[in-house]
């Protein structure tokens, strides 16, 4: 599975600190080995310094810093600024104060180069880090500095992997998007691909919202483990909630992505369940007179609001699965679940409209279009149903 994450930094002088801090979190998440995790914050800090010190450009133009984490385990770290001048490495004289940034990048990279970026504005300056690149094609070792600021040595993303994210524009929806997610200059985002039918888990801690609802801290295996069953089924919700002293909580699971990708803005820390890893990934609004009980449908077919900012990607040419209900609304089938039925299986969500109990006015469709379709939260919010089967469907909004 190939993994990124990317901030936008201001220009500032304590930029390269937080991407230093930010990057080194990140390896622990990821797990990389010290050495590795050790150099890339060091080089990272180096090009981020760089950009901020040196590109000339207008007042508020923003540094952008993207990490990519290759199934082959090869780290690859970009940097980019609206500057278009390309580095040109030079060697520190002995009391030169400065200037040694991109001749440590040189020396302890395996692998780095620069390239005006594809959307036209400004460049990018990257470097890769493992036992992969020397083997990947067209990849070359920049040990020394000479003609190392030439574009022709850039491999690119990781095969396979995402294109820089000026080449895919964020969307609502499949139309360009002028929401504010990246407010804060420092945001980050987190990207996963090959996700279709990837299996994982939920657990939802349930409490009340001070107004007289309930809220769901929804917390999910996905990026973490495959839920396995063994420590899936072991789980106890009564202990559960007893231990983290809420009311309630909601096994969620297991579940099954029919979505191939997804851009997220927003995640937080990772817990233990019984011994199972989930990372916080939405606050959901539950109506307080909804039914969590086994077997209960007073909840399918009911929409419910998800805090979480995303965008999801079904790609052109593989099968969507839709809920039309009697106002036209469109709901795209994000996950399909075991929870009522173990032997659901992607090959037989076609035939699902048959099996559903659909309420006057709503339609079950399936479709396979031929560009992909974008599925975006409006204002940091979704709005999503389930059926029966607790299948869960999101407003695509049009």
């Amino acid at each position: 599975m190939i993994q990124h994450i990317e901030w936008r930094l201001p220009r500032s002088p304590r930029s390269a600190g937080r991407a230093r801090a930010f990057l080194a979190e990140q390896s622990r998440e990821w797990k990389l080995p010290d050495e590795v995790a050790e150099t890339a914050v060091l080089l990272l800090s180096e090009l981020v310094t760089n950009a901020c010190r040196h590109a000339r450009v207008p007042p508020g133009r923003q540094v952008r810093a993207r990490c990519v984490l290759g199934s082959d385990g090869v780290l690859r770290v970009e940097v980019s600024d609206a500057s278009e001048v390309l580095p040109c490495p030079r060697t520190a004289g002995p009391d030169d104060e400065s200037g040694r940034g991109l001749a440590l990048v040189a020396a302890l990279a395996d692998a780095w180069g620069a390239h005006p970026r594809e959307c036209g504005v400004g460049k990018t300056v990257w470097f890769e880090i493992g036992d992969g690149v020397r083997g990947r094609p067209g990849c070359a070792d920049l040990g020394g500095l000479e003609g190392a600021d030439d574009a022709r040595h850039d491999p690119g993303p990781p095969e396979g992997g995402p294109r820089p994210a000026a080449t895919v524009p964020a969307t609502v929806d499949g139309g360009p998007w002028q929401g504010g997610v990246m407010s804060d200059p420092a945001k980050p985002s987190r990207h996963l691909s090959g996700m279709r039918d990837e299996r994982y888990g939920e657990v939802v801690l349930i409490s009340p919202d001070g107004n007289g609802g309930l809220r769901g801290a929804v917390y999910t295996t996905y990026g973490l483990n495959d839920c396995p069953p063994d420590k899936w089924n072991a789980l106890d919700a009564g202990a559960l909630a007893a231990r983290f002293g809420v009311p309630a909580v909601f096994l969620n699971g297991p579940r099954f992505w029919t979505i191939d990708e997804v851009t997220t803005y927003d995640w937080g820390g990772v817990e233990l369940f019984d011994g199972l890893e989930a990372r916080w990934a939405a606050d959901v609004r539950i109506p307080p007179d909804v039914d969590f009980s086994a077997g209960a449908g007073g909840r399918h077919y009911v929409t419910t609001t998800v805090d979480r900012d995303t965008e999801y990607v079904l790609k052109a040419g593989r099968p969507v699965y839709t809920l039309e209900d009697p106002d036209g609304r469109t709901f795209v089938l994000q996950a399909y679940s075991h929870t009522v039925d173990p032997g659901l299986t992607a090959d037989s969500l076609a035939s699902l409209g048959d099996r559903l109990r659909l309420p006057d006015g709503w339609r079950f469709r399936t479709h396979t279009p031929d560009e992909d379709l974008h599925v975006r939260t409006a204002n940091n919010k979704a709005t999503v149903v389930q059926d029966e089967l607790e299948n869960t469907y999101m407003l695509h909004a049009r």
